[in-house]
């Protein structure tokens, strides 16, 4: 696979607090045009003990990185829950059932959910997984007492106005919503598995996709086109759901030996991580393998021999982490391009998938020099390296209109 690679932050060594007394591990990483949102959780080992977390945002052309909310602070108490969810300079996230809203345009945080409880437990909120997607923040509110319910809510960020999107009695898993649609895993039939629902906002309509028997968990949506990791059959696999054709295909191959999860979808591409089911070792020799829904095509994603995680899809922007030799909580973060230069943009409907995979190319990249242990944890990107990659991104995003 052709593209552009850039290493652009080492998560793990946090300024002058790396290694002892100091625990440190960062996660829920994810991808808003140039800027890249992640959570540093901080244990201090020695005494006195304490816990502490940051979620972080960095600009990826220049390493610029600033601080969005720290906690313990005067107006956080509680550590931050992921995932996070980031569109165009905002970010949300919860903590201890709160939903907060961060504004990289005007430098400034508010909370949207309050404590309604005021005593009445019936009132109470579990409030989770908030998803920000152009004017609506969804999250999901799971209710205690007196009976366990999950419920889906919204907010429209113009007109302020809170709706009731929909209440069951199953567990809600996760969300994801593109435009009017809402996705979801839920255990309504299957307390110890789960099925994927739709909710149509336009229409106020409930969908079941796909309730088949065992677990579906993890969907997400772009378009007309819905992913999940399903478990049908045992081993967890990729199923890809068309909502213009109301048909469903397995595309992460038919080869039971290889296990997938984890899907991401983005546009015309979808993503997860996979493993082979006899790797016994503990951090497994993760790739990531890449499907084309225009094509059918299903490309290993191969950048050296180090493990692989993928962390987020955006566009034709590949966001993961690879260990560089070291353990994974030592590893760094990259960012791939995928050169869509001669890609044909004609074919609109996802072609057949076989059972058998491509074969995997390596990928061609620009990659910088991994930092040593002592280097800051914002890592600038090379500028070369940076306007590749920008280059090739806005041809992608915003196409030449001209002859």
């Amino acid at each position: 696979m052709s593209g552009t690679d850039v290493l652009i932050h080492s998560p793990y060594i946090i300024e002058d607090e790396s290694g002892d007394p100091y625990f440190t591990y960062s996660k829920g990483f994810v991808f808003d045009q140039n800027w890249i949102v992640w959570m540093t959780y901080r244990l201090k080992q020695a005494p006195p003990k304490n816990i502490s977390s940051i979620i972080r945002m960095m600009n990826v052309s220049d390493g610029e990185t600033q601080v969005i909310a720290t906690s313990p602070s005067s107006d956080h108490q509680y550590m931050f829950d992921t995932p996070f969810s980031a569109e165009e300079g905002r970010v949300v996230w919860s903590e201890n059932s709160m939903i907060f809203l961060y504004d990289r345009t005007t430098g400034k945080e508010k909370s949207l959910t309050t404590d309604e409880s005021r005593g009445d437990p019936r009132l109470y909120r579990q409030n989770r997984n908030p998803i920000i997607t152009s004017d609506r923040i969804i999250w999901i509110g799971d209710q205690v007492y007196p009976s366990t319910r999950s419920e889906i809510a919204l907010l429209n960020l113009t007109s302020q106005n809170r709706q009731l999107v929909f209440s069951g009695p199953g567990k809600i898993g996760t969300l994801s919503a593109d435009g009017s649609h809402i996705v979801w895993s839920d255990e309504r039939n299957e307390p110890g598995g789960g099925d994927i629902y739709l909710f149509d906002l336009d229409r106020n309509e409930e969908i079941p996709l796909c309730t088949a028997r065992d677990l579906q968990h993890y969907p997400r949506i772009s378009g007309e086109y819905v992913v999940w990791e399903d478990l049908r059959e045992g081993k967890p696999a990729i199923y890809l759901y068309n909502l213009t054709s109301k048909t469903e295909q397995r595309i992460s191959g038919d080869n039971l030996l290889t296990l997938a999860s984890m899907p991401y979808i983005a546009g015309n591409y979808v993503a997860w991580t996979q493993y082979d089911v006899h790797d016994r070792t503990r951090e497994k020799s993760r790739t990531i393998a890449i499907y084309r829904i225009n094509t059918g095509e299903r490309e290993l994603f191969l950048q050296g021999t180090r493990p692989l995680t993928l962390l987020d899809l955006k566009e034709n922007r590949l966001l993961y982490y690879r260990s560089e030799g070291k353990s994974l909580q030592e590893g760094y973060v990259h960012l791939f391009v995928i050169d869509t230069m001669e890609e044909s943009l004609a074919t609109t409907q996802p072609a057949p998938v076989t059972g058998q995979e491509n074969l995997p190319r390596e990928a061609t990249h620009q990659r910088s020099p991994a930092p040593s242990q002592s280097a800051p944890v914002c890592v600038a990107v090379p500028l070369a390296a940076a306007c590749i990659a920008f280059f090739i991104w806005s041809r992608t995003a915003y196409p030449s209109t001209g002859p």
